[in-house]
């Protein structure tokens, strides 16, 4: 079997993944995702633990301090791309979204502070 090639793709943002495959590189570059050279130091990449495969991000230069443990460089969640989610109410946080206040609230308030 040969081994898939590795792309660097920036998000245009100041972030960095390393997509495998030129399929994954293709299914990226719609939703914003461009191709790009290796990362800087400071350049946020995106990164995956082994055995949780939890992500984050953090500066490529860090990146040497954390990989002994389990860290490596990765693409980016799906959820990085909310407008073509499948459902983007899944990427949405529920503790950013309040209830808006009912009309009856709103005038017993107002008679509260006349």
């Amino acid at each position: 079997m040969t081994k898939k090639t590795t792309h660097w793709m920036t998000d245009g943002y100041g972030n960095v993944a390393l997509i495998e495959g030129a399929d994954e590189r293709d299914r990226w570059k719609p939703l914003g995702w461009s191709e790009t050279d290796a990362p800087g130091p400071g350049t946020q990449v995106w990164v995956r633990h082994e055995e949780t495969h939890n992500r984050a991000r953090l500066p490529f230069a860090a990146l040497e301090l954390w990989r002994p443990r389990g860290w490596s460089e990765c693409g980016p969640p799906d959820s990085a791309d909310p407008f073509h989610a499948v459902d983007p109410a899944d990427v949405v946080d529920p503790g950013q979204v309040s209830e808006p206040a009912s009309p009856a609230a709103a005038t017993k308030k107002e008679k509260q502070d006349g």
